[in-house]
């Protein structure tokens, strides 16, 4: 196969950086960009400069259906079930940022199509292609506690679903991935809506079947951005930060009641351009997909119910 034709839907506070990427990628051909605002489209075209004249501009997805092989969609999620079924339907490569949609069953049913039609259909979980969480779901065998605190300040966009779907989802699909999708026992969350409508901040207690139990909060409306990811075990914690992009292994000696620390810093890794080129390499080579959507909707199903819990929480204080 020659080049891969790949055009970008949705060029906003993401999708822009993911048309960077694909231009950088040899085996690919970025041949489109797609938004309905014309600012967005200006912001993409500045960062991809030297590609200018080269790109092609649309503001309706579907007239680039014809002309690719796969697609990258960074959309609003109440855009993901409509714009993905048509690419889907039309036989091309899918990746798709997460959450893979609004609604469990129309996500369901864009992952029946992808595996129906034998389709790459790639879910975007940047997380899982950060090398300190590549290195801590190598090192960790047996977790105790987990622990997540992943805090944005408020951004205009993806106010269209809460914090759950938003942010707290990556932290959930890490949680499954420890814990080889182990039956969850038991869900208590609550939160609040603050600048939206809907769940800004929210606080979820999760125990599995086995009695491991995790705690996760998940806020937009923070003054201070923090991505930290915390695993007890037997005799040893890890700490992973994806902000400063930091590996921390702390091993306790009980003998002399000591702490053995042991930090790495990762700040080379591009988590986004490596989850982009191997959805590349699978249309190439006809590998499997890294996050598919099969796997993406175990964590969808758990942020569901995450979300239903806030939810019926929520209507004791209305």
């Amino acid at each position: 196969m020659s080049k891969v034709r790949v055009a970008v839907i949705g060029v906003g506070h993401l999708g822009k950086f993911h048309a960077k990427k694909f231009a950088e990628i040899p085996s690919a051909e970025l041949l489109a960009i797609v938004d309905i605002n014309p600012e967005r489209i200006k912001e993409a075209l500045n960062l991809l400069q030297d590609r200018e004249n080269s790109l092609k501009v649309f503001t309706d997805y579907r007239k680039v259906i014809p002309l690719v092989d796969a697609v990258s969609i960074a959309t609003p999620t109440i855009t993901h079930y409509e714009i993905a079924k048509k690419f889907l339907e039309a036989d091309k490569a899918v990746f798709l940022e997460k959450p893979l949609a609004h609604d469990l069953k129309l996500a369901e049913e864009l992952v029946e199509i992808s595996t129906k039609r034998n389709l790459p259909f790639q879910i975007g979980y940047i997380e899982r292609f950060q090398v300190p969480v590549k290195k801590l779901l190598q090192s960790v065998k047996e977790p105790l506690f987990i622990e997540a605190h992943r805090l944005s300040s408020f951004a205009e966009r993806n106010l269209d679903i809460d914090v759950v779907l938003d942010l707290m989802i990556h932290d959930l699909d890490l949680a499954l991935l420890l814990k080889k999708h182990k039956k969850v026992e038991f869900i208590h969350a609550v939160g609040a809506p603050l600048f939206t409508n809907l769940p800004d901040i929210v606080n979820a207690r999760v125990v599995f079947e086995d009695g491991t139990t995790c705690n996760f909060t998940a806020s937009r409306i923070s003054l201070n951005k923090q991505r930290k990811f915390r695993v007890f075990s037997k005799g040893t914690y890890y700490v992973v930060d994806t902000i400063e992009k930091s590996y921390l292994e702390v091993k306790v000696d009980l003998q002399n009641r000591e702490y053995k620390l042991d930090k790495k810093y990762f700040p080379e890794s591009d988590p986004l351009k490596e989850e982009l080129e191997l959805f590349i390499k699978s249309i190439v080579n006809g590998n499997r997909v890294e996050v598919s959507g099969e796997e993406a909707i175990k964590s969808l199903e758990l942020a569901f119910k995450v979300k239903n819990q806030v939810e019926e929480n929520l209507k004791k204080f209305l």
